[in-house]
């Protein structure tokens, strides 16, 4: 891609905005930012150094003008498609900045994409961690920590390239091509950017679509949509499985252990594995699959199956006040987040929901709440939309804000009760991510609890 005096639009200038802006003028491009949100909302300094260097910034608005005089456009993950859909009916290339950064990284070869509804962060830590054990230099980031840009710029040499990629930036790729393509699960998700779930999925699929035959594509054993989307894998297919399957290339023995089937047959246990829930047991054979396929060692599998120790706000243990556990997953953004949360733990849970609705039912959960949820505590926009479907399952109490849910919840604990705040929904109506929300939560934990519970000795891990 020839960039030099070429006139390139960015549109959003968040943290891969900045990136894109920065590869941009490096290969010589003319950039004009396009931002929605207005000057005093952003770093003045960080525009005026940007400034310096001939960049032009139009914010509050998108102006179709701008973007016809474009010869390039490179769009943000998450921006509506209305706002550059007038420069695609007029041919004018639109890619994200992980495309851009692809057209000019050196070690494509080395390269493994991650990407699913849920468990993508995780798997691409693990991925990350098990090629690191191994020896290799390794650049880890995409959608998760660091653009791919910054890798390019920096001209730093690293042996492999972990990317977890999201279905936004699926949706502007014409080259992206990993070695190792990796679709951990499609569940309904981003309704209310998608037409549908078929919609969503296609994307998802498009991590595959320029792959060639020497290329690896890993994804569950008979996902639903393989059918409909299979033409888009090029490479070789390799599924894994929750069960033993003789066509898997990864499979669970069981509750202590997997296999992987390549060259020859190789074993492996979850003793001393840290992370709650069979998801994540999952999540790390899907991992330790793909790390191998990129050359990872069997003895770095061995290593980090006891020293991964996961993320704040997923599934995280926090606590232990009167004999009431508290486990903080705000990472639980869409609903089945929150039905693998159920899945991995013990009755009787209380269990605090809500945020901003995301357009999935909620139905999926109702066996689940039924066996172990012994009150529901709903918060925040979709209260009443959740209240809906689930409110009639068990004991359901709606509340506006967290700190309504938690001190409610502390009120109906008893020894025993593990209170689980997972959402199921996106932050966005109170906090301005899942983090916050996570932080907030666990400071509510921390204040309220030893008040509440009666009994005040306390087990903190976090």
């Amino acid at each position: 891609m020839e960039l030099k005096e070429k006139k390139v639009v960015v549109i959003g200038f968040g943290k891969s905005g900045q990136a894109a802006t920065r590869l941009l003028l490096k290969q010589g491009a003319e950039v004009i930012v396009s931002e929605s949100k207005s000057r005093e909302s952003l770093n003045e300094n960080l525009l005026k150094s940007f400034e310096s260097q001939g960049v032009y910034f139009e914010t509050e608005t998108h102006k179709p003008k701008t973007l016809l005089s474009a010869d390039l456009i490179v769009v943000s993950p998450g921006v509506p498609k209305e706002v550059y859909e007038i420069a695609l009916k007029k041919d004018i290339p639109v890619i994200g900045e992980l495309e851009l950064a692809w057209q000019f990284l050196s070690c494509k070869d080395e390269t493994i994409a991650i990407t699913g509804t849920n468990g993508k962060t995780t798997t691409t830590a693990m991925v990350s961690d098990l090629l690191k054990f191994s020896g290799y230099r390794v650049f880890t980031g995409g959608n998760y920590g660091i653009p791919l840009s910054e890798l390019v710029i920096s001209e730093i040499k690293v042996d492999k390239v972990v990317l977890e990629v999201s279905s936004f930036q699926l949706e502007t790729i014409k080259t992206f091509a990993p070695k190792t393509g990796i679709i951990i699960n499609i569940t309904p998700d981003h309704l209310e950017r998608y037409v549908s779930e078929e919609e969503y999925a296609y994307y998802k699929y498009c991590v595959f679509k320029n792959q060639k035959f020497k290329d690896f594509s890993i994804l569950p054993f008979g996902e639903k949509w393989l059918e409909k989307f299979g033409y888009l894998i090029k490479g070789q297919k390799k599924f894994f499985d929750e069960k033993e399957n003789a066509e898997a290339s990864a499979f669970l023995r069981d509750e202590r252990g997997f296999i992987l089937k390549l060259e020859e047959e190789e074993e492996y246990s979850f003793t001393g594995f840290k992370l709650l829930g069979r998801h994540n047991k999952l999540n790390f054979m899907i991992a330790s699959l793909g790390a191998r396929l990129m050359g990872a060692t069997q003895e770095s599998i061995k290593r980090l199956v006891k020293e991964f120790t996961g993320f704040p706000h997923r599934l995280e243990y926090i606590g232990c006040f009167g004999g009431v556990y508290f486990i903080n997953d705000s990472k639980a953004t869409n609903v089945d987040a929150t039905l693998q949360a159920l899945k991995g733990l013990q009755a009787p849970l209380i269990l605090i929901m809500g945020g901003r609705h995301k357009g999935a039912s909620y139905a999926s959960l109702i066996s689940y709440i039924k066996e172990k949820v012994k009150k529901l505590i709903l918060m925040g926009e979709s209260r009443y939309i959740i209240g809906e479907e689930l409110g009639l399952i068990t004991d359901t109490f709606i509340t506006e804000t967290l700190l309504q849910a938690v001190t409610l919840a502390l009120k109906l604990a008893e020894p025993g009760d593990t209170i689980l705040f997972s959402p199921a929904c996106s932050s966005f109506d109170q906090f301005k991510n899942y983090e916050e929300r996570g932080e907030v939560f666990r400071e509510l934990v921390f204040k309220y609890a030893p008040l509440f519970l009666k009994d005040t000795s306390k087990e903190v891990y976090h």
